[in-house]
């Protein structure tokens, strides 16, 4: 040994920088799955099961061994595992689920009525059909609203402008068109 190594690190001495850039890197990707939609759901599913596994498994390592206390937490914990798989085995068919009804609801936004409704009709091969139809009723419903304000637009064009106020007053305040029927009544109310 040398005189000088004494107390001295004969290795080279850990890259501290590239071990914090890996774990930024992480981080980062980390962050970026939970942007995506299926790896929120798996997240929100294990959570919503894994917490109170955790806390009956904690619990369980705690009592004698075949004790009722053990047997007891161990069928919760056995259930809750159980539970776990099931949901898992849901979790595709739920993901299809909402990313349908996510962009029908963008259709529904635009005022692409029959787009919404066609892909709300994909529901039916996910056995959704109680769902399918009462989205269906409510996109028919939002596209009845925006038909009515649409004739009430006209008719205040060409002039019917009492009418056109009946009209308006019919659509309701949960209808997609409310901002502009409310718009077009304030216009009204100005002449």
């Amino acid at each position: 040994m040398e005189p000088g190594a004494r107390g001295k690190n004969p290795r080279k001495a850990p890259n501290y920088f590239l071990r914090r850039l890996l774990v930024v890197i992480i981080l980062l990707g980390i962050v970026a799955l939970f942007f995506y939609g299926p790896t929120r759901e798996f997240v929100k599913t294990t959570v919503l099961l894994g917490m109170p596994a955790l806390v009956v498994w904690s619990y369980r390592r705690r009592f004698i061994r075949f004790s009722w206390t053990w047997w007891v937490s161990t069928i919760i914990l056995l259930t809750l595992i159980a539970g776990y798989v099931f949901m898992l085995l849901g979790l595709p068919e739920r993901i299809a689920v909402k990313s349908i009804e996510r962009e029908a609801g963008i259709y529904l936004v635009q005022g692409k009525y029959d787009q919404a409704i066609e892909k709300y009709r994909e529901l039916e091969r996910y056995d959704r059909k109680d769902r399918m139809e009462r989205k269906i009723a409510e996109v028919e419903r939002q596209k009845a609203y925006h038909a009515a304000y649409q004739q009430a637009r006209q008719m205040v064009i060409d002039g019917n402008y009492t009418e056109a106020r009946r009209i308006l007053g019919e659509i309701p305040f949960d209808a997609i068109v409310y901002p502009q029927v409310q718009e077009l009544l304030r216009d009204l109310e100005k002449d």
